[in-house]
């Protein structure tokens, strides 16, 4: 249920699944289930990049209904269902989900849910029936909660209103034209829904008040600026670190001997935007990053080149001495510094930088004020399980790093207990090799855990072969299967996330105990089966692996065609 990090494709092929399973339990309880709503749904909260649901599809609030109404559906591709589909697909959901014990804690009453569904349905049918109008008063929303207007109180709307009559507050023709045939224009409205990437980014632990006005009054700029002030700076170190930051991008700008219109031209973003590139680059990628690559991430902010692009010689030296500029800006401001050396470092090698604690709160507050819902590490610590494990399956450092901190805060004995009943629940392979790994690593805890579960229909296989592995059975107590079965799910994860590279795959034995490893796959019926079999059959460098694999794949599916 929790797919912050899986991508497209994953996504997909679960959520056929989850139709399935929907739709027959409507079925079960003389329901229908308008199919098609139920897509949607799950597609809003699987979410995209920046908008949408959190890709936590078992938890469901109210906001998540407004996004769902009031934004994802009246954008969508194809005519929008009508309120009783979306409520009807809602109410199964909820009712699947809490039949099986699989609904998140943290969502509101189904009651409410429905109920706000219900409150929206006029609003979404307008929204429907003319979304130009739609667009451009979710826009004037934002706007307005931007210049600080409580769009809930008539008496300010009003005030809004007349200054923007008057010209007060200029609007511009030209965004507000673009705004209502759908371009992305600004900030995004604020019913988009969070989007994913706040929840598979870093979770960043801000720094207190007073660890923050340490680290400004301690910045080499600011302390320069103190000295030679006089007494006439303002003594809120907030105030005076936000002074010195605004006035990179006139610095650096002025340096290269650009205005403000010429800087965009050359860069493709304005210097207030490229002065804050380089930090939240930093805190996307959660770990140093040498000049070269935030050049390139920069260069791709100001869509100079696209992902993967590279620039050509006169571009390169251009960037590469913009983006030197605003670094030694920002270390002066103690947002960022180098990366250490390390022993064995080539001293010509350029230097990596890194975020400091100042830099991270920076980050953190601009791509806050962009729209992004950034989880911070207290509020990640109080998650599920599910969400960790979903992040440390991705091999990202911080994910793991994360998940360490969550089992120290839990202990051990607890957390791993909570781990391998994920590991039971799941269908997804990666989320069991990282349970296998992370329990391996904490053995002496793990153990009556797996223990228990030796003789688990549904989890024996994995629990023996577990503690086989750790030394704690003969392979006399292991059955027939235990552990192809669990070779089989090493091997999908490690195909799912990318791992597996020729020189692995040249290495790999395709035969185990003189069984075929595709007949294995078959024969122990796999959950993988058909996936394995599709990328073997797709992606191995040997033609006759691949041809094996496709026979295989054909075996599988007709016998699934032939089985009731």
């Amino acid at each position: 249920m929790v797919f912050t990090n899986a991508d497209p494709d994953t996504f997909a092929e679960h959520r056929d699944r989850f139709v399935r399973r929907v739709l027959g339990h409507g079925r079960g309880r003389g329901a229908r289930v308008p199919r098609r709503a139920l897509e949607e749904l799950l597609d809003f909260k699987y979410g995209e990049f920046n908008e949408g649901g959190d890709g936590l599809l078992a938890r469901w609030q109210v906001d998540d209904v407004a996004a769902l109404m009031l934004h994802w559906l009246p954008e969508g591709g194809r005519p929008a269902p009508r309120v009783a589909e979306v409520r009807a697909a809602l109410d199964a959901w909820l009712r699947f989900l809490d039949d099986r014990g699989l609904l998140d804690r943290r969502s509101d009453p189904r009651a409410e849910l429905l109920d706000a569904v219900d409150e929206l349905a006029e609003p979404y049918r307008k929204a429907v029936a003319d979304p130009a109008e739609h667009r451009v008063g979710a826009y004037l929303h934002r706007l307005m909660t931007e210049l600080g207007y409580d769009v809930d109180d008539p008496d300010q709307v009003a005030e809004f209103e007349e200054r923007t009559e008057s010209g007060e507050i200029p609007l511009d023709d030209e965004i507000l034209t673009a705004v209502a045939e759908g371009e992305a224009v600004g900030l995004k409205p604020l019913l988009a829904g969070p989007g994913r990437a706040g929840y598979s980014w870093q979770a960043p632990r801000l720094p207190s008040d007073s660890e923050r006005e340490a680290a400004i009054e301690a910045a080499p700029a600011v302390a320069r600026l103190r000295a030679r002030s006089e007494g006439g700076l303002p003594e809120d170190p907030d105030e005076v670190w936000e002074t010195a930051f605004a006035e990179v991008s006139g610095t650096v700008a002025a340096a290269l001997d650009l205005d403000e219109e010429s800087f965009a031209d050359v860069f493709g973003l304005a210097p207030d935007e490229f002065a804050v590139a380089p930090l939240t680059a930093l805190f996307i990628e959660s770990a140093p990053l040498s000049v070269a690559l935030l050049v390139e991430t920069v260069a791709v902010l100001g869509e100079r080149i696209g992902l993967g692009g590279t620039l050509d010689d006169v571009e390169q030296a251009r960037f590469t001495t913009a983006v030197g500029l605003v670094l030694g800006e920002l270390e002066k401001l103690g947002a960022v510094e180098q990366e250490p050396s390390g022993e064995d470092a080539d001293p010509l090698d350029e230097p990596a930088y890194r975020l400091t604690p100042l830099g991270v709160a920076k980050a953190f507050d601009e791509l806050t004020f962009e729209g992004y819902r950034i989880r911070e590490f207290d509020e990640l610590m109080a998650e599920d399980a599910e969400v960790l494990l979903e992040r440390a399956a991705t091999g990202k450092t911080f994910g793991e790093a994360d998940l360490d901190a969550w089992i120290a805060a839990r202990g051990p004995a607890a957390a791993v207990r909570e781990l391998v009943a994920v590991a039971r629940r799941t269908d997804d392979c990666t989320h069991r090799a990282a349970v296998r790994a992370v329990t391996a690593e904490r053995a002496a805890e793990a153990r009556p855990v797996y223990e228990e579960l030796r003789d688990d229909p549904g989890f024996g296989a994995q629990a023996r072969s577990w503690l086989f592995d750790a030394g704690f059975l003969k392979e006399s107590d292991l059955r027939a299967g235990d552990l192809p079965w669990v070779m089989l799910d090493n091997v999908a994860a490690l195909a799912r996330l990318d791992l597996l590279d020729a020189e692995h795959l040249a290495e790999m034995p395709l035969r185990v105990g003189g069984a075929s490893l595709f007949d294995l796959a078959l024969s122990l019926r796999h959950p993988e089966a058909r996936f394995l079999l599709t990328w073997f059959g797709e992606k191995h460098p040997d033609a006759g692996v691949r041809r094996a694999a496709r026979t295989a794949l054909h075996r599988l599916t007709g016998d699934g065609a032939r089985r009731p």
